[in-house]
């Protein structure tokens, strides 16, 4: 079984799952060798414009006016939010008040008759996509998906994946390639101490 190149090549992720995998493995750490191909961590969002095409891509930002133009500071954003996501999604905080991250992002909510509760967001086109992704965090909480995303044990990968095992206690991404790597290790080191 070969690693998924890109988090958009992931399937079969449960809705709004899908937005937070891709947005956190835009930070790709992995670093290990599975089936003869090296994988080795790069970052998608090195710059204003791969932000801007990353939002894009996924149906966040529309129109190229100077408006829906990212810069340093949208970057600066996204990446603080992307280091947040995945401080959390490390396995093992989640249930220690440690491991709360504060998100700074404002909304506001209308109350209609009718059709009830609406979220808006009073900020420039890119600060609002990327409020988007806070949105499908808070929607993941509240429909009960969020404790199955998780970031992998081993230390040479450390990607987001969604745990689909009954139970819900998957370490890591894949147990035949970062599990066995990891057990591989493990046994190793006992051997020789």
């Amino acid at each position: 079984m070969l690693p998924p190149t890109r988090a958009e090549d992931v399937t079969d992720l449960p809705d709004g799952i899908a937005l937070l995998h891709h947005f956190a493995n835009t930070e790709d750490v992995r670093g290990f060798v599975s089936h003869g191909r090296r994988l080795t961590g790069h970052d998608d969002l090195a710059t204003p414009r791969d932000l801007e095409r990353w939002l894009r891509k996924h149906d966040l930002l529309e129109g190229d006016t100077s408006e829906t133009r990212a810069h340093q500071g949208h970057l600066a954003r996204a990446l603080a939010l992307r280091t947040a996501l995945r401080a959390v999604l490390r396995q093992g905080v989640e249930d220690s008040r440690d491991g709360a991250v504060a998100v700074d992002y404002s909304f506001n909510v209308i109350l209609t008759g009718g059709h009830g509760a609406q979220l808006t967001i009073a900020a420039d086109p890119v600060d609002t996509a990327l409020a988007h992704i806070v949105m499908a965090a808070l929607t993941a909480t509240a429909n009960g998906t969020w404790h199955r995303l998780k970031m992998c044990l081993a230390p040479d990968c450390q990607w987001i994946f969604y745990d689909n095992s009954r139970p819900g206690r998957a370490k890591w991404c894949s147990p035949q390639l970062c599990g066995n790597r990891m057990k591989t290790q493990a046994y190793r080191r006992r051997q020789t101490a």
